[in-house]
């Protein structure tokens, strides 16, 4: 049984590195169902924190913008790729790899191209249980020596 203090830096570790959490937390002899837990609630407040914070940020940002300069838009190599992604993809890809990309950088994408969608920051912190599941499940079979 792992601390609150210890909890809540798990959490947020899950939060900075969610691909990794589940197997360090395994590794460090936590159970299954606490490391699923725990990943899954830190998961969700750091989905909370950036997705509304996002959405501020760049409400403020195309306020902003209004005021400085008539809009343009820059396509960077980067938001091209993004672009060819989310027309292969779309949300439901964002999903698929969000445990991948880690936290802030999912909720914040999917602050920006998501954001009128009500069902987005709850379908995003299903989707990190969904990882939290599947990683944690990986970590232990691999400890057991399930897999080889």
């Amino acid at each position: 049984m792992i601390g609150p203090i210890e909890t809540l830096l798990w959490m947020l570790a899950a939060v900075v590195k969610f691909v990794l959490t589940p197997s360090l937390m395994i590794g460090w002899g936590v159970n299954w169902g606490m490391t699923v837990a725990t990943c899954s609630v830190g998961a969700a407040f750091g989905v909370y924190v950036f997705f509304y914070f996002g959405k501020w940020i760049f409400t403020q940002w195309s306020r902003y913008k209004k005021k400085s300069q008539k809009k343009r838009t820059v396509f960077t190599p980067g938001r091209r790729r993004w672009v060819r992604f989310q027309r292969r993809f779309g949300l439901w890809g964002l999903l698929a790899i969000s445990g991948l990309i880690s936290v802030p950088i999912s909720a914040v994408l999917a602050a920006k191209y998501h954001a009128k969608d009500e069902r987005m920051p709850w379908l995003l912190m299903l989707a990190f249980v969904i990882w939290a599941l599947i990683l944690a499940s990986l970590s232990v079979a691999v400890d057991y020596n399930w897999v080889e």
